[in-house]
């Protein structure tokens, strides 16, 4: 039987060379693994660099903060946003202008006379037009409500001071020279208040405010003279000196009996002394 001799069963030089041929080959074969695992190794790399460069996780760690576009626009004025406060400057102007307007045509106006202006006359008067008379007020009527309640500034100024002398004549001087001042000044517009107060309960109530605020100023300036009395007398005592120092009685003297405003501030400072006169010097007991 013939057998054929294997490798490992040669003897001598040959057996070593193949030996080293074979690890040549080995060495040869891992090193060209070795390189064509690199080169994808490096490609991967490179490009796993690249994405981590523009990966979320890298942008987490370096947030960019977005802004809002409608904080910019509240940021950054706008020629819009300047022209809605040219437009409210000029609305704001123009009110002024046609409440003024209403002001002074009733100041105009004499003392018998309660006045009541066109829209056309306002309008002219403050340089508007109608239609941005109407643009601010419903009607005419809320437009003299709206001038109305500027004289309550004006009766404060007057109302406010507690004349306070020793003697009771220099207190009905003073109080009527405060009294001649207020209803002078304010008699066109309140004829007109008290005109359309019937139809308008803000004006209703306004007047009985200015009313109020009459009577304590004349409850403090005599409160020596009324602590002399006792409740019921009080009382009555208040009522009188009240109705002489109103605004009714002062209106009354000048447009029905139609005396000047020097006649009218005798006969008020006469009805005041004459009814401080009847009060006792002592306090009752």
């Amino acid at each position: 039987m013939v057998t054929r001799a294997t490798p490992t069963a040669r003897s001598g030089r040959k057996p070593a060379a193949a030996t080293a041929r074979t690890r040549a080959t080995t060495a040869a074969k891992v090193a060209s693994t070795t390189k064509t695992i690199k080169k994808p190794a490096r490609a991967v790399g490179a490009r796993s660099t690249a994405l981590a460069r523009s990966s979320p996780v890298r942008s987490a760690r370096r947030p960019i903060k977005k802004v809002p576009a409608k904080s910019v626009r509240r940021r950054v004025p706008t020629a819009g946003s300047s022209e809605e406060d040219g437009r409210r400057l000029r609305a704001a102007r123009n009110y002024e202008a046609v409440v003024t307007a209403v002001l002074d045509i009733a100041k105009e106006c004499p003392p018998k006379v309660v006045y009541l202006p066109s829209a056309a006359e306002v309008a002219a008067r403050a340089g508007v037009s109608e239609r941005t008379v109407f643009r601010h007020f419903a009607d005419l009527n809320a437009l003299f409500v709206a001038a109305a309640s500027r004289i309550r500034p004006i009766q404060e100024a007057y109302v406010g001071p507690r004349p306070s002398a020793p003697r009771v004549a220099d207190r009905i001087a003073e109080l009527v020279q405060l009294r001649s001042k207020l209803y002078e000044e304010i008699a066109p517009v309140r004829r007109v208040a008290i005109h359309l107060s019937h139809t308008h309960p803000l004006l209703v109530e306004q007047l009985a405010q200015a009313f109020a605020a009459a009577r304590a100023q004349v409850a403090d300036v005599f409160a020596p003279e009324l602590s002399r009395l006792d409740a019921k007398d009080r009382s009555l005592m208040l009522d009188a000196l009240d109705l002489a120092a109103s605004w009714a009685s002062w209106d009354n003297l000048r447009t029905v009996q139609d005396c000047s405003v020097p006649r009218t501030r005798q006969i008020v400072t006469k009805l005041l002394s004459d009814l401080l006169a009847t009060v006792p010097r002592t306090r009752r007991r």
